[in-house]
């Protein structure tokens, strides 16, 4: 009983000195240091975007007491994660966001609704007419199709086997994944994306059932006849 209850106090001790070193290591390590090159490696997009959307959740986002995370922390090791699709390979084996399992997935939730909150109303296909001059010069210059102003396809996403249904998820390529459909323009700026459908289901039909075919139906009707998609 004695060497238990040691061997016990041990391992709560050595979690402290863990949690000890990562608020420590998060102290001193600030991923903005990194060369452009290396932050835009880690995290996808670039220093300027990185501040820029960090200003714009901050107020929503910030520590929730004196030592908790601030909202560079949050977004740094949630894009990180978003990066590499896994805890155990990005952000808990990673020297730039250290940060203990728990702690991050309390972080990935509250910051992905922050973002979602703010960022989603600059994903949009509506395009002013000049994007839409620019996006036929540069589409019909690349395919020789005149017209076109946005691309589309499906893009299958790994997940692991979900317990309900998972045959709705079982794609073409022999593995589990989410097909999520992104309508992109000329400057591969995403302007729609839905990955609610199971890998099984065919572009054709997430695009057919997505409401980006019924604001291009609506442009259609109103006469727009300038504008195509490439799929």
């Amino acid at each position: 009983m004695i060497s238990s209850t040691f061997f016990i106090n041990d391992v709560e001790a050595d979690a402290i000195d863990l949690a000890k070193h990562r608020r420590k290591l998060r102290k001193e390590i600030n991923p903005l240091h990194l060369s452009e090159i290396a932050f835009r490696k880690n995290f996808r997009i670039s220093k300027k975007l990185f501040i820029q959307i960090r200003d714009k959740i901050a107020p929503n986002i910030g520590p929730h007491h004196p030592r908790g995370l601030s909202v560079s922390e949050k977004l740094a090791a949630t894009l990180k994660f978003l990066a590499q699709g896994s805890y155990q390979l990005g952000v808990g084996n990673d020297f730039t966001v250290p940060m203990a399992q728990s702690t991050f997935s309390e972080t990935l939730n509250e910051t992905l609704r922050t973002l979602e909150q703010h960022l989603k109303p600059y994903i949009t296909l509506e395009m002013s007419d000049r994007e839409k001059e620019e996006a036929r010069r540069f589409f019909y210059d690349k395919s020789g199709i005149p017209g076109i102003t946005m691309a589309v396809d499906g893009t299958h996403i790994r997940i692991v086997a979900p317990k309900e249904n998972p045959v709705m998820y079982f794609n073409r390529k022999g593995f589990y994944s989410l097909n999520a459909l992104m309508i992109c323009d000329n400057n591969s700026i995403i302007r729609y994306v839905n990955a609610r459908y199971g890998g099984s289901n065919h572009d054709a039909f997430i695009l057919n059932s997505s409401p980006a075919m019924d604001y291009f139906d609506a442009q259609w009707r109103n006469g727009e006849r300038l504008s195509k998609l490439l799929g």
